[in-house]
């Protein structure tokens, strides 16, 4: 898929499904925010429910944070890694790149072939990785999901305003008087 395509495809996923939504700008950009700051913390697979749960409990708009889950999963690996190495040196703890390769061989690898076994690996895995991982994982997508509301929210004022120029001056193909919009008007009812 070209740039340009995947390009012109997000602008228009921003513009129609977050700018253009019918709600208010800080339930719009509340919603953006909370898709933002839940995407960044490792709970692949509840990342959508999480986002809808939140969303309901600030009241924030439930459709606009739930695309953002989706268009972070391919990045998923190279989110956690730097949130890890934050948290491990926010807790003081030494980064161990062989404990968590242990732990991963014993849950992923080819000598595990039983359930048990593997479940193991996966808890020894989180035990080494959790706190950290989360504590960078959550201070990082605090802190731009608090970026991200302010951006929306100025971006859904200033996309409101424009279009309401746009309107207002006669430049919107919607308006029946602007230029080029050569439109027969819609029939009327006359009827009583």
């Amino acid at each position: 898929m070209p740039l340009a395509r995947i390009n012109r495809r997000l602008r228009d996923f921003f513009i129609n499904r977050v700018l253009g939504v019918h709600d208010t700008p800080h339930r719009i950009a509340l919603g953006v925010a909370v898709g933002i700051f839940i995407t960044w913390l490792p709970v692949i697979g509840f990342q959508m429910l999480l986002i809808v749960a939140f969303s309901i409990l600030l009241r924030a708009n439930k459709v606009v944070g739930v695309p953002f889950a989706w268009i972070t999963n391919p990045a998923t690996l190279w989110i956690y890694i730097p949130n890890y190495f934050l948290g491990c040196w926010l807790l003081g703890s030494a980064y161990e790149p062989g404990k968590l390769m242990h732990g991963l061989m014993c849950a992923f690898g080819p000598s595990q072939r039983d359930l048990w076994g593997r479940l193991d690996g996966i808890l020894e895995t989180l035990r080494a990785v959790a706190v950290p991982l989360f504590l960078g994982s959550a201070i990082v997508g605090a802190v731009l999901g608090a970026i991200t509301y302010f951006l929306v929210r100025r971006a859904v004022i200033q996309y409101r305003r424009f279009r309401h120029e746009d309107v207002m001056t006669g430049y919107s193909l919607e308006h029946k008087d602007a230029p080029g919009n050569d439109a027969e008007p819609a029939p009327t009812d006359t009827r009583a």
